[in-house]
């Protein structure tokens, strides 16, 4: 991938070393840049619909359980029932922590939207087009408007170059093993 217009270049007028500057090579990076926001994000919502899955499934065969406890009042078939209430609370628990999915791929998707449209202004204003520094503060723009670590390394890995395979491989190793909640030390507040 050529290099474009990044933070760490040293001016603005010629943002890679050899002076190469293009608009189609920026609108191509943006573009990368959104296609491995939304894979992410659809590779999150499939892991949490499959969490959920499982958590539902749980749920329906503990309250089986319980409902058979009591049915019978003996002190073991209490404490299985207790035992029963205990692992549909823990159930619940975990499938609230995987409706978050929801806010993130909203997030993510919203930060998507608002790239594309911001790429789109700046595309449409001829005086804008071939000005660095335009793309550069589009790209500014677009790094401020993250809130989920996972986002802002993409975000600087698409920048440095890097395909979207290698952006997704990045991702994938450092969240994909991680639960929801540890995701990102942001607060993402659940509907």
């Amino acid at each position: 991938m050529p290099q474009h217009v990044s933070q760490g270049d040293a001016t603005q007028d010629a943002p890679d070393q050899a002076g190469n500057w293009s608009q189609v090579r920026e609108t191509v990076v943006m573009l990368y840049l959104s296609a491995a926001q939304i894979e992410s994000a659809m590779h999150e919502g499939s892991t949490s619909v499959h969490q959920l899955t499982d958590a539902f499934t749980n749920i329906s065969a503990a309250s089986a359980e319980l409902s058979s406890a009591l049915q019978q009042d003996t002190a073991a078939n209490n404490t299985q029932a207790l035992q029963a209430a205990a692992a549909i609370d823990a159930q619940i628990q975990g499938s609230i922590v995987a409706f978050q999915f929801h806010d993130r791929i909203s997030q993510r998707l919203h930060n998507v939207t608002q790239a594309l449209q911001k790429l789109s202004g700046l595309i449409e204003a001829a005086e804008r087009l071939n000005d660095p520094g335009e793309w550069l503060q589009l790209q500014q723009d677009i790094k401020q408007g993250y809130t989920m670590e996972s986002e802002r390394l993409m975000f600087e890995h698409i920048m440095l170059g890097a395909s979207v395979e290698e952006a997704l491989a990045i991702y994938h190793h450092h969240f994909n093993d991680l639960p929801l909640v540890d995701e990102t030390t942001d607060d993402i507040e659940l509907f």
